[in-house]
């Protein structure tokens, strides 16, 4: 029986049993999954050190390029055209091998908020070893060490006097823009024109031929000159004048920016210094200057004709339907209309109307200014018809 029992159990134990192979199956099978998961992870650790290394080495080189820490040295000559801002030069530095990289420029810019800051026309000298920083500051505060000379013809305005500055290349509207409409000049005869805004020196820009810098860096100093030299010229002969007929600085230069307007020849500004006051003395009956310069200045203009339209105009410099003074200068006057301002001529006169030749007909009443208007309006056509007639004799080379 033992023997027996023994030779069982020693058969039972060779009979294999059913799920013997699929256990062996099922450990092969997870060591190769376990072989191929290791073999993932390598491959995906050696991927994030491939693209840190990429991006570390790209990070450095973007560094370099705006820090200029290791970058050849040599000057290259940049010529900026018309009408330049700093993003648009971002290809063209590229171009150039000032920097490496245009478009990282062009974001830097962009996030400094400098991508539409004006850059001067003109040659520059710039260095690859400067940092991204230092070429913008060089592009933008641009300084000269050589002077130009510029004349502001009397009765320019502002707007006038900063097209000529533009035009001339003297700075960059930008840079003009924010001295005159934000920086609050520190002269006494300011200080009740506070705060600075868009127009505020109208009036005290004084006509002149100035020797100046050109370059950005320098605009403040050019128009500080014009001041200082607009303090010097309203002397004590205009301050006495002025406190004789109980007006106030801004009163004098606002009468006397119409003055330059209006006058064509030196002898009638005190004329017509005499025909304003008449009128603001009379304000009763004279409610209106009626000036047409400063009708033009708040549309916009200069010159030209006035049409119906523009005489009902709501411009608080519509003197045709605005009482009294405009609200400032219309202009920056010369010496002479300040002089005139402050010292009208004494007469009778309301009206005036021009003739061809810049002079003007004058009249105490309506009447007469009404006849004045008809031999100014035959003057006027006579000059136009003979202006034809030479331009017709011209064109045929006679």
């Amino acid at each position: 029986m033992d023997n027996m029992d023994n030779n069982v159990n020693q058969e039972t134990q060779r009979i294999p049993q059913p799920d013997e192979p699929g256990r062996r199956k099922r450990r092969r099978r997870s060591r190769r999954v376990k072989n191929s998961g290791c073999a993932g992870t390598v491959v995906y650790v050696i991927a994030v050190l491939g693209i840190s290394i990429i991006l570390s080495l790209a990070a450095i080189f973007i560094a370099n390029d705006v820090f200029a820490f290791v970058k050849d040295n040599a000057v290259k000559e940049v010529v900026v055209s018309e009408n330049t801002n700093l993003s648009d030069l971002a290809g063209q530095l590229d171009d150039e091998g000032v920097i490496n990289y245009g478009t990282i420029f062009k974001l830097y810019v962009g996030v400094k908020g400098d991508s539409d800051t004006g850059v001067l026309a003109g040659s520059y000298s710039l260095n690859p070893n400067m940092d991204y920083g230092q070429i913008i500051d060089t592009l933008v505060n641009m300084s000269s060490t050589e002077t130009m000379t510029i004349t502001i013809p009397e009765g320019y305005s502002i707007a006038q006097i900063k097209q000529l500055l533009l035009d001339e290349h003297v700075c960059t509207e930008d840079a003009l823009d924010e001295e005159l409409n934000t920086y609050a000049f520190k002269h006494e005869f300011l200080q009740s024109e506070l705060p600075a805004e868009e127009g505020w020196l109208e009036g005290y820009l004084f006509p002149d031929t100035y020797e100046i810098y050109k370059g950005n860096s320098t605009v403040r100093n050019t128009i500080n000159t014009m001041l200082n030299n607009f303090a010097d010229k309203y002397d004590e002969d205009i301050q006495a004048g002025a406190d004789a007929l109980g007006r106030s600085m801004h009163d004098i230069v606002t009468i006397a920016s119409l003055i330059e307007r209006e006058a064509q020849v030196d002898s009638e500004r005190a004329t017509i210094a005499g025909v304003i006051y008449n009128r603001l003395n009379n304000a009763s009956e004279f409610p209106y200057l009626q000036v047409d310069a400063s009708v033009l200045y708040g549309l916009g203009r200069t010159s030209g004709t006035l049409s119906e339209q523009d005489l009902t105009s709501d411009s608080p410099y519509n003197l045709y339907n605005h009482e009294g003074l405009p609200p400032g200068p219309i202009c920056n006057p010369g010496y002479a209309s300040l002089y005139a301002a402050a010292h009208p001529e004494q007469h009778n006169y309301y009206y005036y109307v021009a003739m061809p030749d810049g002079t003007h007909l004058f009249a105490s009443t309506y009447e007469e200014h009404q006849a004045n208007i008809a031999a100014s309006d035959a003057a006027q056509a006579q000059a136009a018809a003979q202006a034809e007639a030479n331009a017709a004799a011209e064109g045929t080379g006679e």
